[in-house]
């Protein structure tokens, strides 16, 4: 029965994927592939859909509510870790929210006018350093990144 409604889930899941896709296409305007990865992402973390997710973001809605300031130190890889972090400010007269992840001597950054969307900046920044890890190695490895 558990792998039936797993099943079901996963179904679920790629179909709200593939419509959050669908939705941002503009008449004339072809998605490229890192507009599909982002959106793929923003789908697949949705706290409203999925329970993990929901978990998380309460965490932090619960840390920002309190504090004002979530952060986090996450070992992702062996000796590699993230320091990310979620920090409520005003500006204009309104709460924004400064979302941070640093990783292997970067660092990915922004501000957003909800904690929902730092949510998604945020768990964003950190797939793409862990992608970008993978792909082409960090940024202070010393190897090719273009084709020779």
């Amino acid at each position: 029965m558990f792998g039936f409604k797993k099943g079901q889930a996963d179904r679920a899941r790629k179909e709200r994927i593939e419509a959050r896709i669908e939705q941002a296409r503009r008449p004339g305007h072809e998605l490229t592939l890192a507009q599909k990865a982002m959106l793929s992402c923003f789908a697949s973390i949705d706290p409203n859909h999925e329970p993990e997710y929901r978990k998380r973001f309460d965490s932090i809605l619960e840390a920002l509510d309190g504090a004002g300031l979530w952060q986090e130190t996450t070992e992702w890889r062996i000796s590699t870790w993230f320091d990310s972090r979620i920090e409520k400010t005003v500006s204009n007269g309104k709460d924004w929210y400064l979302v941070s992840v640093e990783c292997d001597g970067q660092r990915l950054a922004c501000g957003c006018p909800s904690p929902e969307k730092a949510f998604a900046f945020l768990t964003w920044y950190q797939r793409m350093i862990v992608d970008q890890f993978y792909a082409v190695g960090p940024p202070w490895a010393d190897n090719a990144v273009f084709s020779r």
